[in-house]
């Protein structure tokens, strides 16, 4: 179940990062007024400051599943299905 959902949110990373560089392209387009420039920019920093959190949080939880089975070993933690 983990597995599937960093691999998910990884796909979501890619995806949003594929939108951020079709934004940037927009903006060296010439087609926005100033305004808009300024404020598809912002939003364009704002949605990549979001995506870098996401994916080191994303990344950190898979490293955290990889060595679930050892801590388990480790510290006699056995779970108990009822």
């Amino acid at each position: 179940m983990l597995d599937i959902i960093i691999r998910s949110a990884l796909d979501i990373v890619q995806r949003t990062e594929r939108l951020i560089e079709a934004s940037k392209q927009l903006l060296n387009s010439e087609d926005l007024d100033e305004v808009e420039v300024y404020e598809l920019d912002f939003e364009i920093e704002r949605l990549g400051d979001a995506v870098f959190v996401v994916d080191e949080a994303i990344r950190s939880l898979a490293r955290a599943v990889e060595c679930w089975p050892q801590a388990a070993r480790a510290y006699g933690i056995h779970r108990t299905l009822h």
